[in-house]
């Protein structure tokens, strides 16, 4: 009987990935010659054929690569959503019909899945636009979390593909050269994504210098480096340097590290006031009268998502409401995001899904981790720190690497936990 299931479970998706292979021939074809609306349904078909093969290890490492690559074809157009919508599902399909165990990581992904469709089921404000696209990218972004805590890649390869990735991104930026008010922009992001996602590339890259001491990495980050400082992005600087001191502390004493987070917060504070009164080598064609109006209209920002935390503690407002509710407000009058992830989800789906993002970067950050994937905990840290400057979690080109590096260090935490012993301790049990 167990041998008839594993036929069928391996049967199902060679079936169905023949098919996909079938349909993705003409649509990579297609994809490569065109780039009109129908690049969407070719990239889907793509990801069909990619995705329910027989490793949902390597489709997760191909589309590290995907992603950016469907941005450069198609900034800012429906191309990258059809992309990470049919690769997500079809990602959690495949999985299903396999099989997996199911532990406290994936509880927490579901319950905060849960927390935020629930959010936008019963907003507390209602608006008249529709906020579901938000809520259905942030969804999208825990399967694929989901997805990689179960069918975890090789470290290493995702520390690559991500490093490999962005350096070809800052390539192609900096010879594109398109600048908005001195910064550098382009696959449909505005300077300071786009400096997010050039930071978390170049830690990655310097990871595999630091931990495998391949120095040909060294080539990639001077390309993620060259195009981050282009962005002129605050946040970015920052993100790249609490990435690389998680690199230098890793394996350090606890007080080196506690020392270490208390310089970063510190910086967090006072690096938006320095640099604003520095001239255009960091901060582009903006003032410093400019800066200065931006950081406090962040800060108002924050304020009033933090009081609607606590005046909505358990649902919030509802998810993506933000913008247009504090464009009504009488303490801010305009139509801005939080500018921060964790005051966003807080504000927007309550606290408990905060609590609950914040319990998954715990078990996947805090625990000490093998020297492979030191990159990948560096990486995350990295983009933790960015959010909160930032609402990235819901830009695929931007988080997708944070997604599957996070699920990777939940899978090695949940290893270590269960079996602590070495490999070769574990090898003589086994045999007892």
């Amino acid at each position: 009987m167990i041998t008839d299931r594993s036929t069928a479970n391996s049967f199902v998706p060679a079936v169905i990935g023949h098919v996909g292979l079938l349909a993705a021939g003409p649509a990579v074809v297609y994809l490569a010659l065109s780039h009109t609306a129908m690049t969407a349904a070719a990239a889907v078909a793509t990801c069909f054929a990619v995705v329910v093969w027989k490793r949902p290890d390597a489709a997760l490492l191909l589309l590290l690569a995907l992603i950016p690559a469907v941005a450069v074809a198609d900034p800012g157009g429906s191309s990258l959503y059809a992309v990470v919508f049919g690769a997500v599902g079809l990602l959690l399909f495949r999985i299903t019909i396999t099989g997996f165990h199911a532990g406290l990581s994936l509880v927490l992904i579901g319950l905060m899945a849960c927390a935020v469709t629930l959010s936008c089921l019963l907003p507390q404000v209602s608006f008249t636009h529709d906020q579901w696209k938000g809520c259905a990218l942030l969804l999208a972004g825990l399967g694929l979390l989901a997805a990689s805590l179960v069918e975890p890649p090789d470290p290493r390869r995702t520390a690559q593909m991500v490093g490999g990735a962005g350096a070809c991104a800052a390539s192609y930026l900096l010879m594109r050269g398109e600048y908005a008010s001195g910064r550098l922009t382009g696959l449909g992001l505005n300077p300071n994504y786009v400096g997010a996602l050039l930071a978390v590339c170049l830690v990655a890259s310097i990871g595999l210098v630091h931990v495998h001491r391949t120095w040909m990495w060294l080539l990639p980050a001077a390309a993620c480096a060259i195009a981050l400082v282009e962005t002129r992005s605050r946040a970015a600087f920052l993100m790249a340097a609490a990435g690389l001191a998680c690199l230098l502390l890793a394996g350090r004493p606890l007080r080196y590290k506690v020392l270490a987070a208390l310089a970063i917060l510190a910086l967090a504070e006072a690096l938006p006031g320095t640099i604003d009164s520095v001239g255009d080598g960091l901060t582009g064609s903006r003032t410093s009268t400019e800066l200065t109006a931006n950081t406090e209209v962040r800060k108002r920002a924050a304020g009033l998502a933090l009081r609607i935390a606590l005046e909505h503690p358990v649902t919030g407002i509802g998810y993506a409401r933000f913008p247009e509710y504090a464009r009504t407000s009488p303490n801010l009058g305009i139509y801005i995001n939080t500018h921060n992830d964790y005051l966003r989800l807080a504000a927007e789906t309550g606290t408990m899904t905060l609590a609950l993002l914040v319990a998954l970067l715990w078990l996947g950050l805090v625990r000490r981790h093998t020297a492979s994937y030191r990159p990948l905990q560096a990486l995350c840290v990295s983009f933790a720190v960015g959010l909160f400057f930032a609402n990235t979690l819901t830009s695929f080109v931007v988080s997708t690497p944070f997604w599957v590096s996070l699920g990777s260090l939940l899978t090695r935490a949940l290893h270590q936990k269960t079996d602590p012993l070495p490999p070769p301790f574990r090898n003589a049990r086994n045999l007892k």
